[in-house]
Order: structure tokens, then C-alpha cells, then sequence
């Protein structure tokens, strides 16, 4: 199968999501769209990219993460709803589903398919085409070719063959070091929105969602600072096992969606 070297553009995502939508989550696993299953974010999540079914695998997986993380909190159920990924919504038909969506959200069944649903695909259609930007397609200009180590902790002797491949090979891992340590704040800070240390200590639950918040920031400025400079020494491709990506996309990659 081959992978889009640019996402397509944003009608014909939305064209193609529309029979998924019709027909619910999970996929049809005799999808053959290539304008999804040739997305970059969906090549690197594919155990083997090679294979139709690991990209429809991988396609599954990437839909039900965005539209659990759907940016709109009004038209957030809606969505989930409509793509049979709400409760008690799996197996029903596109109707049923509509209705529900619609009475869910106060809508009229009608204005809800007309309005509602356009609005919808064309907001996951633009998550699609987003996430794509944060992968690089190979055959682009990267770092000189250093034999990254990829995403273990095992080193080789290519990653400290020279000082050059050495310099690499520390800025890249304390630069995936700190992203995953965002990460790690940001689902702590949503852990304990979600679930406070101590409900019958409201202060204690709140002291400890503001140092949450504060580590969250610092990670975030770590990631700033070492993607600048990875950007300075080495270009904007970066690369984590079998997968490139932009290396000034990192934050999105952790789940930090402000600024």
C-alpha cells in the first residue's frame, strides 16, 4: 500500500469519512479507502504498514483516540454518538444513531444530519489531516543518517561511533526523554481532575492539581527548549523506531494542545 507523501485535502477527507460514519466503528475490514488508510498517521501506527488490515487496525485505533479527545466538549457526544462509539450505540443503525445524537444534544433529527454532522466530519477531517503533519515521509532531507537507536533504550556501536553520532544520539534521547515526561503531567493533571487525592480534603486535592499544573509547565518549556535546539543542530525530521515525525509536532505528540 503506498503512504501520502501530503494529506488530502480537506473535502476529500471529509468525502471518505462519510460511508465510516454511515456505517459505525468499528471499521469494515474490507475498507479500502487509500485516502485514510494512506494517511502518515496511520502508516506509523500499523504493526506492519505493508498490510491492508494492520492499516485498518491502525486507523480504527487513531479514529477512537480523536474522537474521545474531540476538541468541541458541546458536539463532543454528538460525535462519539454518530460514529457508534458512545455507549450503547454500537451495532445500531445510522438512524437510530442520528436520533439519539440528536435528542442527546437538543437537536431536531433533521436539523442535526443537515447542520450538525457536516460540522462534525469536517472537524475530525481536520484532526486527520493535523495529525499527518506530524509525521515525516521518508525520502525527505533528514539528520545526517546516524543509525538512531529507535524507541529502546538499547544502545549499539553505531550510536557512539563517532562524536558526532554520539551528540545525536544524547540530544534525541533527552529530547524523547522530556516528551514523554509531558505526557506523564498531562495525565496526571487529568487524573487528578478527574479523580482528587483525597475528596474529604478538598485543599490537600487542590495543593496537589497545582503542582500537577506547575511540572506540566516546566515539561512544557523542556520540550520547547530541546526541540529548538534539536531543530538548530539537525533539521525538523526526527526520528523513534520505524516512524519519522516533525520534530517541532513533539508537543502535539504528547497531548499538549494549548499554545
Amino acid at each position: 500500500m503506498t503512504t501520502q507523501r501530503l494529506p488530502p485535502d480537506m473535502p476529500e477527507l471529509v468525502k471518505a469519512l462519510r460511508p465510516v460514519l454511515r456505517a459505525g466503528l468499528p471499521l469494515d475490514p474490507d475498507l479500502e479507502d487509500e485516502r485514510l488508510l494512506g494517511l502518515r498517521g496511520v502508516h506509523a501506527r500499523s504493526i506492519d504498514p505493508r498490510a491492508r488490515l494492520s492499516r485498518i487496525k491502525a486507523l480504527d485505533g487513531l479514529l477512537r483516540r480523536l474522537l474521545v479527545h474531540y476538541p468541541d466538549d458541546v458536539l463532543g457526544e454528538a460525535a462519539r454518538v454518530l460514529f457508534g462509539l458512545a455507549p450503547g450505540t454500537r451495532g445500531k443503525n445510522i438512524s437510530e444513531r442520528r436520533e439519539q445524537a440528536a435528542r442527546d444534544a437538543g437537536y431536531d433529527a433533521d436539523h442535526l444530519r443537515k447542520r450538525i454532522e457536516p460540522k462534525i466530519l469536517r472537524q475530525l477531517a481536520w484532526q486527520l489531516h493535523q495529525d499527518s503533519q506530524n509525521y515525516v515521509p521518508r525520502g525527505r532531507d533528514a539528520p545526517p543518517r546516524l543509525e538512531p537507536s529507535g524507541d529502546t533504550p538499547v544502545i549499539t556501536k553505531g550510536d557512539v561511533s563517532s562524536k558526532e553520532s554520539a551528540e545525536h544520539q544524547e540530544l534525541l534521547s533527552r529530547l524523547w526523554a522530556h516528551v514523554y515526561a509531558l505526557r506523564a503531567e498531562i495525565l496526571r493533571v487529568e487524573r487528578l481532575k478527574a479523580w482528587p487525592y483525597d475528596a474529604t480534603e478538598p485543599a490537600l486535592s487542590q495543593e496537589k492539581l497545582d503542582a500537577a499544573i506547575e511540572a506540566r509547565r516546566r515539561q512544557v518549556a523542556y520540550v520547547k527548549r530541546y526541540v529548538a535546539l534539536y531543530i538548530e543542530r539537525y533539521g525538523h525530521a526526527i526520528a523513534h523506531g520505524e516512524s519519522e515525525f516533525t520534530a517541532d509536532a513533539l508537543l502535539r505528540l504528547a497531548g499538549w494542545q494549548q499554545d
